[in-house]
């Protein structure tokens, strides 16, 4: 499996796994994207402050776990521990081996001191083809090699910088991927993934702008507005 050629045929991305079933960034949130039809599973990290990369969209648990436990301030040891029902933290080889290229792999960087570590974790797993490094800062795509995308939400856009970055993929928060911008992104040999989009109505008029990718809370509600 290639991620750029999943892209070409366009696809719906599960953010965070499948949030609206099940809590974010955990491993059956992931299993259940890729069963419900997401052809590519965003997931963000963090590193703990012994190396381990880990999934986790905050710095701290509260929001997600309800435990005001900073997770780049403790050891792996620690984190684990920390459970919520039948949910805990997964590393992101964890996540890795729970994808198995069944689908693809957006892995967003947080924190750019943390890009080096995430694409060794991807290198070891061998999944290099299948996974993309996703981030908002310039200096933790600068760190990645392979595939690779820049993340933005305010205008006018940064299309053209992602070109300059290396980047092969685009991923605008939604409202930014007019028509005009999309043709621009591949006119420049970029793919374009617009985030986060919830409702069919929004995701199929995406569809109609060109749009590569469009990535969702509910996979199961945007999965049939993807064009046949």
């Amino acid at each position: 499996m290639d991620i750029l050629e999943l892209l070409r045929g366009r696809v719906v991305v599960g953010h965070r796994g499948f949030p609206a079933r099940e809590l974010e960034n955990t491993i059956p949130s992931i299993e259940a994207a890729v069963r419900h039809g997401a052809d590519v599973v965003e997931v963000d990290v963090q590193t703990t402050a012994d190396g381990v990369v880990v999934l986790s969209h905050d710095d701290t648990l509260e929001r997600t776990f309800g435990v005001p436990l900073n997770v780049r301030t403790s050891t792996w040891d620690e984190v684990r521990r920390v459970e919520k029902g039948r949910y805990r933290v997964p590393t992101l080889r964890e996540a890795l081996e729970a994808v198995a290229e069944r689908a693809g792999l957006f892995v967003e960087v947080k924190h750019p001191e943390d890009a080096a570590a995430v694409q060794r974790v991807i290198r070891e797993a061998g999944a290099g083809r299948w996974a993309a490094v996703i981030s908002f800062h310039d200096d933790a795509l600068k760190a990645v090699e392979g595939y690779k995308g820049l993340v933005y939400a305010k205008p006018p856009g940064l299309v053209v910088e992602a070109k300059k970055l290396g980047c092969q993929i685009a991923l605008p928060r939604y409202p930014l991927a007019t028509e005009r911008a999309i043709a621009l992104a591949h006119k420049l040999g970029l793919y374009v993934v617009a985030w986060t989009v919830n409702d069919p109505t929004t995701a199929a008029e995406l569809w109609r702008r060109g749009i590569d990718g469009v990535a969702t809370d509910d996979v199961e509600k945007i999965r049939d507005t993807k064009p046949r």
